[in-house]
Parts: C-alpha cells; structure tokens; sequence
C-alpha cells in the first residue's frame, strides 16, 4: 500500500468511525477504488487504532472517573455499588458480551462480507434508514441490564462492513428510550472493548514482521487526529438533535456502492 492510499484511507478513517456512516464499509469502497482488492486486514486493524487513540484523549475525563469509580468499588463493594460509575461499568461490561461472541464465532463469516462492495450498499442503506427513524425517538427510562444487551448485540452486528457501528449503537439507545447525549457517551466507550479486542483477534493471525510499519504509522496518526475532530463535530450535531441528517449520505453512498459493484 502506497503512503498516499493510507493516509487517504486513514483520513476515511478517523471521519466514518464515529460519524454514523460505517468506517468498514468505506475502507472496503476506497480499497476496491484503489485496485486493493485483497482485504487489507491489518491497515483496517491499524486505521481502528489510530481512531482508539482518539477516543482516549478525547474521553479521557470519564475514562479517569471510571477507574476512580471501579477502585472505590474494589476497596468497598457495599458502600459504592449504586455509584453511577459502577452501574455504568456494569452495562458496558454487559454490553460487549455479546458483541464479543459475534465477533468471536461469526468473524470469518463477516470478513468474507469485506469483499463485496454489493453487500456494503446494501447495509449502507439500511443503516440510512435506521438513522433516518431516530428523528421520532422518544425519551424514556433507562434499563441498565436489558438496554445494554441489546446494545451490544447492534454493536456485534456492526461487523458487516456497512453497518454503521456509532449508527446502531446510538441510534439503538435512542429508541430505547435513552437521552442523546448518554446514548453517545456510551456509544464512544462501549467501542473502545470492541476495536481493541478486534485489534488483538487480528493481530494473531498476521505476519506482521512482512508489514511496511512507517506507512502504516503514518496512517495511525492520520486517523488518530482526523478522529479526534470527528468526535468533536459528531458531539455538537447529537446535541443539536440533528443525529438522522447522517442518513441522506449513507443512503447516496449505499447507492453509489450498488453502482460501483457492477462497474469494478
């Protein structure tokens, strides 16, 4: 892979991995643009860390009252267990425990799915219409076991390039009935389990010593800064209510990777 193609790829990247447009599915519409027609499994792994490293920094104040949380809780387990730190440990916990048995026993099956632009049309406009239904979400109570679960399952099903991963999860939560704000924060952290076990599931089965690692760390880099500012104008266009105007691009970019399937 060229050093152009990785940082045009990382800078895909950091925009679609929290932007509700599915990362996966344009990595796999880019690397198909640039005749990479063999999956790129470890600069797709290597891009996703990049965006990991985001969202570190740009949570970095929650992930600290986390840990707090989860020390005070270890130290005094009576005395912090309704503390809402635990309770929202505990729903992450819950909530990549299903995506990580999709993950687990489908992911051969999944990354068979990343060669064909066809399928990642399709799920491209499916999850233009998941988004478009959230502009009727409704606020509702909140279910910390149950809510959770189901999250994790959309997380899990993510894994077809072309679902949105951020789209499912926040979109999901909304329908349960959750706040927008929560259902985003919980979305940023609950991906952080996902992509790094993703990260280590990948890894094992590579050669990494063959891999070009300054192109490669070029488009860690790409994708680490273009993510940070992704987050940070996805934050401010949840917070306006306007989540669903995602939709309209997914819905053009599904239709354009109908269209390139027949021609490439």
């Amino acid at each position: 892979m060229s050093l152009i193609a990785i940082i045009i790829l990382g800078i895909i990247q950091g925009l679609t991995e929290f932007f509700p447009v599915s990362s996966s599915g344009h990595l796999v519409l880019f690397q198909n643009l640039f005749g990479l027609k063999e999956p790129q499994i470890l600069a797709d792994v290597m891009l996703h860390v990049g965006t990991l490293i985001s969202l570190f920094v740009f949570l970095r104040r929650e992930l600290l009252q986390l840990f707090k949380g989860a020390l005070e809780f270890l130290k005094n387990p009576q005395r912090h267990h309704a503390d809402p730190r635990v309770k929202q440990i505990f729903a992450l916990v819950v909530a990549s425990i299903p995506t990580f048995f999709i993950g687990y026993f489908f992911s051969d099956f999944f990354e068979s799915l990343f060669a064909s632009l066809r399928t990642v049309g399709l799920a491209l406009v499916f999850t233009a219409c998941f988004l478009f239904l959230t502009r009727w979400a409704k606020t509702g109570q909140k279910n910390f076991l149950l809510h959770p679960f189901i999250i994790g399952i959309l997380q899990g099903a993510a894994i077809v390039p072309g679902f949105s991963r951020s789209g499912l999860t926040i979109g999901g939560a909304m329908f349960l009935g959750w706040k927008r704000e929560d259902a985003a924060r919980f979305s940023f952290l609950l991906s952080i389990p996902a992509i790094l076990g993703a990260a280590v599931f990948q890894l094992g089965k590579i050669d990494i010593s063959s891999q070009s690692w300054p192109i490669i760390i070029t488009g860690i880099v790409v994708s680490a800064i273009v993510g940070y500012i992704a987050l940070a104008v996805l934050v401010s266009v949840i917070n306006r209510g306007k989540f669903y105007v995602f939709s309209y691009y997914c819905f053009l970019a599904g239709l354009a990777a109908i269209v390139f399937s027949f021609v490439l």
